[in-house]
């Protein structure tokens, strides 16, 4: 019973944050895509970043999120999901912290925090398209 629950509440956990993930992604892409990435080159005009750099990593950020959030929700290639969407908070964090926008690389840090737990404890993704190839 208590097994039961942990894989039951793994799949909640891997769920919201796959939803999460997935609908950040989605409202960009599918709304006003083009103001997302001038807002991000605006955002970063004064950084010390290259403006390539910036706008390849605004077209990143919207696909990533959408591509691997479809693929945390169906735990689906869940262990390379997880580090890929790490590497993306690492990211959009260094990103932040350039900025020095704090508050955002605390919020970001909550992410990566989230998704961190989600790899330590990824032996209770039983409910998951992973668990149905293994078998």
């Amino acid at each position: 019973m208590e097994k039961n629950f942990k894989e039951i509440n793994y799949l909640l956990f891997r769920l919201i944050m796959g939803l999460n993930m997935l609908i950040h992604g989605a409202v960009r892409i599918f709304g006003d895509y083009d103001a997302f990435i001038k807002k991000m080159q605006g955002l970063f005009a004064t950084s010390p970043l290259p403006s390539f750099i910036t706008t390849f990593a605004a077209h990143l950020i919207s696909p990533l999120e959408l591509f691997f959030g479809l693929l945390l929700v169906l735990g689906l290639f869940t262990r390379i999901t997880i580090t890929v969407l790490l590497f993306n908070m690492m990211m959009l964090i260094s990103g932040v912290c350039l900025l020095q926008k704090w508050d955002l690389a605390g919020l970001q840090m909550s992410y990566a925090l989230y998704l961190f737990f989600l790899g330590h404890f990824i032996d209770f993704n039983r409910f998951s398209l992973d668990n149905l190839r293994r078998n």
